[in-house]
């Protein structure tokens, strides 16, 4: 039999796949004179495959069967594919084993037989003997469709049965172990005085990331590993928290410009040494031990160091001398996150550079900490690309095989909204350093600001097993879980973000905004008074805050908030659009056009050239009834040397029930241009289709896709979305008996009983928010 083995005890037996001997027993790939050792789960992912040669198996299928009971999304499957492929040599177009077949999955092309047998060609599991039933299956789903139900009854029994195949494929064992995986702890500063601590995390974190580039080593990020450097533990307790294999512990003691790094590999099942060894090099050779650690680690874990990884391994060097101890003590600055170390950082970054010209990893993270000036700084990302992509494009010449480099410019294009070439870059990086949280998170960003909340999902759950004690992948599964509306799930991602980042006032500002979007905005301004409380400074808690009292219709206690925010930090609140939105809108709404020309006096914004708050200035205007100024700030911001017509199409802020294009459409109808207004209308519409499509279900899509029904002339299709807003927590009564907008339903029964139910609820929640501050303080 092709699969023969014994149900109760026996691994399965051996395949020939194409020139490679596939044997599962010990997971290994023999081809003529050459052995090669795979690790467990890319036997399984092979396995897989040839239980079914010729037949498309989907990623949801190889999810379930291969990842079974592991939280993983389909950028698991894409590096494992691309892993296989690499040793499989299958690397040419066309493929000679994988093929991939767009949107539907893989499937084995190569011919599959036992060994010392005739080879057979790819088939469906018709002709494989003992598979009758699978291939029946298989075959009736590939017929063609008649009814609905026929299609899900086939496409069950197919799962099924593979699922059944699979089992007795595998018969009765327990999961099969993750690949090897290892925390570098912080090395020690064992030098007098303790003066060299920037160093050793430098040398931390850069020893991680070398051994990061073997591939089948999982590899625990920083923000994790440094969690415990003021914890003892035994190295057990570590592996059963992060469910590792090894810990890496290391210790530096200088003396003038010679260095003794000490490491050592422990097992923490057993809390045995594997390995441990002492360097003696001078400062500016450190990099040759990261080297040697990594191989030396690889070795003794029995991990195969493929051609790829040395190439990788060798865009990492530096020439011996001043570069490399300046590169260390950049690097610990960088991770500072603060305006003035970043600054240090760059120009640390710069005499590393002018030390080794060539030193590509110095010239990517150079171009990063310029970067980050755009929201450290508050500086335009347009400004800082003449530095940038200089430096990135010099390190692709000659490390072309740097994750960074591809991450980072990746992410330098998500910020320019250029989505085509970000979405390239930051899978490159995946695929060539799987280990790499940073490049997961930012795919995960890009995904999510495009509103495609399900691909970002996937990602930053990826990132969040990769640094399990970072609380940000955690904050961003909440805003993911959120706008797909599942509530309880993104409640405890955020649960988990304020456990882990309990002094983060960002952690709570997004609980809060979750509370708000299911409609609890008492509970939302609980969360965005404790953000306040970490950091009064934060201007987006202090728009939230603004933003909830006012839906709330307590429009005194938002225009007190408001000026609290002002008062609090009057320059960054200036800065902040969302809170320059909230005040125009509560101007109208207290006083209408005049009290709305006092505040742009006030906040000096009538020359204010930023497109966003042209476009937030425009939508007052409109609200307040002056349409002349309302179509001069939209003619403002599309003539603005900043304006990105991108950001016409912005997903990140229509989840929130806001819209460019809306805002332009109705200017211009004022002015009779029917046709422009008509086209910003048209790709709106096309813009909440692929949203919706992509799981989006925020109270804000809904809001939208209500307002643009009622300017098609589609009453019902606007009462029924508005209603879906307001079973998702939507609660902007006051807009919706007084914006133009809704004018055409306020006729309407349905509607009026609709706004009533909302102005009910929003009066409950308020009284209750306001015997929250009369209740005395807990425990007094």
């Amino acid at each position: 039999m092709l699969f023969g083995h014994d149900t109760m005890s026996r691994l399965p037996d051996p395949l020939l796949i194409g020139d490679w001997l596939a044997d599962p027993r010990d997971d290994s790939l023999t081809r003529g004179g050459e052995r090669v050792k795979v690790e467990p789960r890319t036997m399984r992912l092979l396995m897989r495959l040839a239980l079914t040669p010729g037949a498309v198996v989907s990623q949801d299928e190889l999810l379930e069967s291969v990842w079974s009971g592991v939280v993983v999304g389909p950028a698991s499957v894409y590096q494992s594919m691309s892993q296989l492929r690499k040793v499989l040599g299958d690397t040419d177009d066309p493929p000679r084993y994988i093929e991939t077949v767009a949107r539907k999955g893989y499937r084995l092309i190569a011919r599959v037989s036992p060994p010392g047998s005739s080879a057979l060609a790819p088939q469906p599991l018709a002709s494989v003997p003992g598979t009758g039933v699978v291939a029946a299956a298989l075959v009736k789903e590939e017929a063609p469709r008649r009814t609905r139900r026929r299609r899900w009854v086939w496409a069950a029994a197919a799962v099924a049965v593979a699922s059944i195949a699979w089992w007795q494929l595998y018969p009765h064992r327990p999961p099969l172990p993750q690949k090897p995986a290892i925390v570098v702890l912080p090395f020690t500063d064992l030098t007098d005085g303790h003066t060299q601590q920037m160093f050793c995390d430098g040398l931390t974190e850069e020893t991680s990331n070398w051994l990061a580039q073997v591939p089948s080593l999982r590899v625990v990020a920083r923000s994790t590993a440094f969690a415990y450097r003021e914890r003892k533990q035994d190295v057990r307790a570590i592996g059963r928290e992060l469910q590792i294999s090894h810990v890496l512990e290391g210790s530096l003691r200088r003396s003038g410009n010679r260095m003794r790094i000490t490491v050592q590999l422990i097992d923490t099942n057993t809390g045995y040494n594997l390995w441990s060894e002492s360097y003696d090099v001078d400062a500016g050779d450190v990099l040759t031990v990261q080297e040697d650690v990594a191989r030396k680690v690889a070795g003794n874990l029995e991990l195969r160091i493929t051609p790829e990884t040395h190439a990788r391994l060798d865009g990492r060097r530096s020439k011996p001398g001043p570069a490399q101890e300046l590169f260390f003590n950049a690097r610990a600055q960088a991770q500072k996150i603060d305006s003035s170390a970043n600054e240090l950082a760059i120009t640390l970054y710069r005499q590393a550079l002018r030390a080794d010209p060539d030193f590509a990893l110095a010239k990517v993270y150079l171009a990063q900490a310029i970067g980050n000036r755009r929201y450290l700084d508050n500086q335009r990302m347009e400004d800082l690309l003449p530095e940038i992509l200089p430096l990135l494009a010099e390190a692709e010449k000659t490390a072309p095989q740097l994750a960074e480099l591809y991450a980072v410019r990746g992410n330098v294009y998500t910020n320019l909204r250029r989505h085509e070439l970000a979405e390239r870059d930051l899978k490159r990086a995946v695929e060539i350093n799987p280990n790499s949280s940073d490049a997961t998170r930012m795919l995960g960003r890009y995904y999510l600001v495009r509103g495609e909340p399900r691909e970002a999902l996937s990602y930053y759950t990826i990132a969040a097993a990769l640094d399990p004690r970072d609380f940000g992948p955690a904050t961003y599964r909440c805003i993911a879980l959120s706008d797909m509306a599942q509530f309880d799930e993104a409640e405890k991602a955020c649960a988990q973000a304020r456990l882990l980042g309990a002094g983060s006032p960002w952690v709570y500002s997004v609980s809060s905004g979750l509370e708000a979007a299911r409609g609890r905005l008492d509970e939302a301004l609980r969360y965005s008074a404790e953000s306040l409380e970490r950091d009064d400074d934060v201007m987006e808690a202090h728009a939230e805050r603004t933003s909830w009292l006012r839906r709330l219709g307590l429009r005194q206690e938002a225009e007190a908030a408001f000026r609290d925010a002002v008062a609090a930090d009057a320059a960054a609140a200036r800065r902040s659009q969302r809170l320059i939105m909230l005040g125009a809108a509560l101007s109208v709404e207290n006083g209408g056009a005049k009290a709305l020309k006092d505040f742009v006096r006030e906040f000096g914004l009538g020359s204010v050239d930023s497109p966003d708050l042209l476009f937030e200035l425009a939508n007052a205007w409109l609200s307040a009834g002056d349409y002349a100024q309302a179509r001069d700030c939209v003619e403002r911001a599309m003539t603005s040397k900043d304006f990105n017509t991108e950001d016409l199409d912005s997903a990140w802020l229509a989840r929130t029930g806001r819209s460019y294009r809306l805002i332009a459409a109705l200017a211009q109808r004022t002015g009779g241009e029917t046709a422009a207004a008509e086209r910003h209308l048209s790709q709106l519409e096309t813009l909440l289709a692929r949203m919706s499509d992509s799981g989006v279900r925020t109270a804000g899509l809904y809001d939208l896709k209500a307002q643009l029904a009622v300017l098609r002339g589609r009453d019902d299709d606007a009462i029924a979305a508005l209603r879906r807003a307001i079973d998702l927590g939507w609660n902007s009564a006051w807009m919706a008996e007084h914006d133009a907008l809704y004018a055409s339903l306020r006729k309407r029964e349905d509607f009026r009983g609709l706004v009533a139910a909302v102005h009910a609820r929003n009066a409950r929640t308020a009284a209750k928010y306001q015997e929250s501050l009369r209740a005395p303080p807990k425990g007094g």
